[in-house]
């Protein structure tokens, strides 16, 4: 089987400077799953992958400081996308380059059923490529990897506009192309109108090598990295360590509650915010942390599309994982994690306190270590691939 896959990710190059040229910080999470997945396919027998990728740079001038994203070749049939990086004309250039290039790979193939496109989001020039292909070329099977709710159905409240129900009926008419798809979670199938069309959940992709992190300092500290927001429950978490004598939060992250964390921190010694960290800044601190945290309560329907992607990044540490359980996240995950059920400061306060003080820390880990073991064989990058193939491979 040959798969084309259109990725949105940072290549090696790119990787190298990524960092630097953000201006509103950088989400390693789409990066991380399209990598190991592809690491997944790359493990497999008679299976073939080329990349054509679009790295996920914001626009510039107000999200990046480079005006233009070079395009080159790696790897054997790999390409990376150049273009201006302005709001909208990217775009059309994205489109453009993306069905020149897919012709060129598809003009010298003499099977067409052997092939498949597979497409890392609902990017609309993705779609509006699937829509020219298809149309071109009707045998070959083109597959969507969704893992974000569709903007205006059942996202979060403020994202609720009339332009982004527009936008969201504008996606799902598009979508109508797809053959198949992988869904982060089941709740995805009806928010993008899948139907009766073959689709499998692949909630995360973990790489088992991932190193284990280091004892911690036995502090109960515990560690958040992410997103900053209100909505996410930041807030209620750094007012419950207020409550809190025998514990610490550590926070990484940028977002809208980044001003109320840096004075919450001048007033509780327990509380230490440490700005936006690397990947390495972040593995050093998860080997000095105890837990791991994640304050995202079940609340709206954004959460029944949703598996945090920290979740597979805290299991495969090795720490104790702390958070709500999610719509989006199977059963079959709940023997590892240590579930919080209150909302408020004072009660999440209590919750924490009996993780820290009521609870063994070594059955704890215990536990921790099984999940790192269920992650390891259950959701590798090898075993989601063999998993998205076979999907692919049925009628």
């Amino acid at each position: 089987m040959k798969i084309i896959f259109l990725g949105i990710m940072f290549c090696d190059e790119a990787l190298k400077h990524v960092y630097k040229d953000s201006l509103r910080g950088v989400s390693m999470a789409p990066h991380i799953f399209q990598t190991n997945l592809l690491s997944g396919f790359e493990s497999l027998n008679d299976v073939s992958v080329e990349v054509i990728n679009i790295p996920p740079t914001g626009s510039f001038p107000i999200n990046n400081k480079r005006l233009y994203s070079k395009g080159y070749y790696w790897g054997e049939n790999n390409y990376q996308i150049g273009y201006l990086n302005l709001p909208r004309i990217k775009w059309s250039v994205h489109k453009k380059k993306l069905l020149k290039e897919l012709d060129n790979r598809l003009a010298v193939v003499k099977d067409m059923r052997d092939v498949s496109i597979i497409a890392y989001s609902v990017y609309e020039p993705f779609l509006d490529v699937f829509i020219d292909i298809k149309a071109k070329y009707p045998e070959v099977q083109l597959c969507l990897i969704q893992t974000d709710p569709i903007m205006g159905r059942g996202e979060r409240d403020r994202y609720m506009t009339p332009a982004a129900v527009e936008e969201g009926n504008r996606i799902v008419a598009k979508a109508k192309v797809v053959d198949k798809f992988v869904l982060l979670t089941k709740f995805l199938a009806d928010a993008i109108e899948v139907g009766t069309r073959p689709f499998s959940v692949v909630e995360c992709v973990c790489n088992p090598n991932q190193p284990q992190s280091k004892e911690g300092l036995h502090r109960n500290i515990c560690l958040y990295t992410g997103t900053l927001n209100e909505e996410f429950g930041i807030k209620e978490l750094v007012d419950a360590f207020n409550y809190i004598k025998n514990g610490e939060l550590w926070i990484c992250g940028e977002g809208d509650t980044k001003e109320y964390i840096l004075e919450r921190e001048k007033i509780q010694p327990n509380i230490k915010y440490l700005g936006y960290l690397t990947r390495e800044e972040i593995r050093k601190c998860q080997d000095e942390c105890d837990f791991l945290i994640n304050p995202r309560r079940p609340s709206g329907t954004y959460t029944m599309y949703s598996f945090p992607s920290k979740t597979a990044e805290y299991m495969m540490t090795g720490k104790p994982v702390i958070m709500y359980k999610l719509e989006g996240i199977p059963d079959e995950y709940d023997e590892y994690l240590n579930y919080l059920y209150e909302k408020q400061p004072f009660g999440i306060a209590h919750e924490l306190e009996y993780f820290f003080n009521d609870l063994n820390y070594d059955e704890l880990v215990r536990k921790a270590w099984k999940g790192r073991t269920f992650m390891q064989n259950s959701k590798s990058c090898n075993e989601q691939a063999e998993k998205i193939i076979e999907l692919l491979k049925n009628a």
